[in-house]
């Protein structure tokens, strides 16, 4: 069964400590989390925007979206040959993305984007979905209290690769594990109350619930020490691991 290539644009958390924002790419094609800095480092991995299918949001913080207007921008002069272009998020991502462009002031490059791309929103629902080729479920997760989050299962060739967003311990992430065969897992660190995130502590409570699961850390906060943990892989910045 082939695996699926993972390239990480960045492993950081909010601060991004000694690395970049959280960003991934599934396969070169499916982008996770549009991060302030994904175009410069899909250029720097050798990935081309042009070949991008999907674009996944978690949740609107500006560590997960704010690459959002360079992207469209870049899509506008690469993405030329009329394959519509799917951005999967939670409800109301149209509108939020369009919310940015307007403050950012480049609301022109909004305009032009649809008028010229075959962007086609797609708000998750909870069920088994599809974005062109993409066949996905999202899972809602506990973060913070104002702002609804997911994680993600992605179905890549009969197995279920798992994101968990931005997510404390929560019902939700305990869905996730249990139905992939591998985690992309987010470990932010020592974290004051009230917690919003994982920390190691909580990993290794995760990994005793699932232990036949591997789990690969991101979104990584400074002195992150996983050591010592079971079946877990820590990426840096501009990897790429087959999982």
């Amino acid at each position: 069964m082939a695996k699926t290539s993972v390239t990480f644009l960045g492993t950081g958390n909010f601060l991004a400590p000694d690395r970049y924002w959280n960003s991934f790419v599934l396969d070169g094609t499916v982008l996770v989390e549009p991060a302030p800095t994904a175009l410069p480092h899909l250029r720097r991995c050798g990935l081309a925007v042009e070949r991008l299918d999907v674009i996944v949001i978690s949740h609107f913080h500006p560590d997960h979206t704010f690459g959002w207007p360079f992207l469209l921008l870049e899509l506008l002069t690469t993405h030329g040959d009329d394959r519509p272009l799917f951005v999967v998020g939670p409800p109301q991502v149209e509108a939020f993305l369009a919310d940015m462009m307007r403050l950012a002031g480049v609301p022109n490059i909004q305009r032009a984007a649809h008028q010229e791309l075959d962007l086609r929103y797609v708000e998750v629902d909870g069920s088994w979905q599809e974005a062109g080729a993409l066949r996905f479920r999202a899972i809602e997760v506990e973060h913070v209290p104002h702002l609804r989050c997911f994680g993600y299962l992605f179905d890549r060739d009969a197995r279920a690769i798992g994101y968990s967003g931005d997510t404390r311990p929560c019902a939700g992430l305990d869905a996730l594990a249990a139905a992939s065969d591998v985690l992309v897992l987010e470990c932010n660190g020592p974290h004051p109350p009230p917690l919003s995130h994982m920390d190691t502590d909580s990993v290794r409570s995760l990994r005793a619930k699932f232990p036949a699961v591997p789990f690969v850390l991101t979104h990584l906060g400074d002195h992150v020490d996983a050591s010592g943990i079971s079946e877990v892989t820590v990426p840096e910045d501009f990897e790429t691991l087959r999982i």
